[in-house]
Parts: C-alpha cells; sequence; structure tokens
C-alpha cells in the first residue's frame, strides 16, 4: 500500500512537472515568435480534443480535459492575440544562432561581469522564459543577458561632432 502511494505521488509529480513545462514553453516561445498561428494551432488542437470529449459523453475524460486544457488553451489564446501589438510595437524575436549586440538599458541594471560585454556582438545559445538568454562571445566567453540590453544593431561607439548651428 506505502508503494503504490508513494508511485501515486511521484507520478503527479511529475505530470505536474510537465504540464507546467507548457506554460514555460509559451513563454519561450513568445520571445522566440511573433506569429500568432504558433499560438493559435496548439490551442484549436486542445479545443478540439476537448470538444470531442464532450461529444463522447466520457465524463471523467471530459473534466479532466476541462480542468487541464482550459487554462492552456486561455494561454495559448491571449499569446497569440498579443503577436500583431508585438510586431507593429517592433518587438524583435531572440532565436539560438541569432546575433546580436549588447548594449546598455537605463531600465535593467546588469552586473559588473555583464557590464563587461557592453558593445561586444555574441550569439545566442539559449532562450530563457525569463526573458534572459545566454550567449558566447569571440574568445569563449559566456554570458546570460537580459533581452532588453540585446541590439540587432551595432552600437554607435562615435559621437557625432558638432560642427555648427546646422548639424544637429
Amino acid at each position: 500500500m506505502m508503494f503504490e502511494l508513494l508511485f501515486l505521488a511521484e507520478l503527479l509529480f511529475w505530470v505536474g512537472a510537465m504540464y507546467l513545462s507548457v506554460f514555460e514553453w509559451i513563454k519561450v516561445r513568445d520571445i522566440k515568435s511573433n506569429e500568432k498561428n504558433d499560438f493559435f494551432a496548439p490551442a484549436v488542437f486542445l479545443a478540439s480534443v476537448f470538444t470531442g470529449s464532450l461529444l463522447l459523453e466520457i465524463p471523467f475524460f471530459s473534466a479532466f480535459c476541462g480542468i487541464a486544457f482550459l487554462p492552456l488553451i486561455i494561454s495559448l489564446v491571449m499569446t497569440g492575440l498579443a503577436q500583431d501589438k508585438q510586431k507593429s510595437d517592433g518587438d524583435l524575436t531572440y532565436n539560438v544562432g541569432d546575433r546580436f549586440w549588447v548594449i546598455p538599458n537605463e531600465d535593467v541594471s546588469l552586473t559588473t561581469d555583464q557590464e563587461a560585454f557592453i558593445g561586444k556582438e555574441g550569439e545566442i545559445d539559449e532562450v530563457n522564459h525569463d526573458r534572459t538568454v545566454s550567449m558566447t562571445f569571440a574568445g569563449g566567453s559566456e554570458a546570460e543577458l537580459p533581452i532588453q540590453c540585446l541590439s540587432n544593431t551595432p552600437p554607435n561607439s562615435e559621437k557625432p561632432e558638432n560642427k555648427g548651428w546646422w548639424t544637429k
């Protein structure tokens, strides 16, 4: 009896962990993509499974689908609806292998180790759900940086000379 309870507890733990990882996938996918269909297609699939379970009139399975799928469907649809605004705002997407420059950002405080990479170009190794990326720079150095400090254009290190009133 004790073995079965431990097995059930472990099974519930792993099912819960997998369920929560889907929400993490939604966050990471939002950072990587500005396409609505990346979110609407899984939402339609889950909604069709839920609708099918209702039509088959299997009470336990329908209740399970309702409890498990509705939060996922809502999260997917809400994230999908935000994609047009992200596109119009010019939000960048961040994917593994993309190259970005590290720039200073007044809204984000960097550690002294992270500040050493300002002005340098690096390649994204991993995109994290907390809106940070792991990057590799020339020479093999690595850092984890917030995406707010990344730019797809090189930072302008030269300050324009003020030659007169006609140049502003």
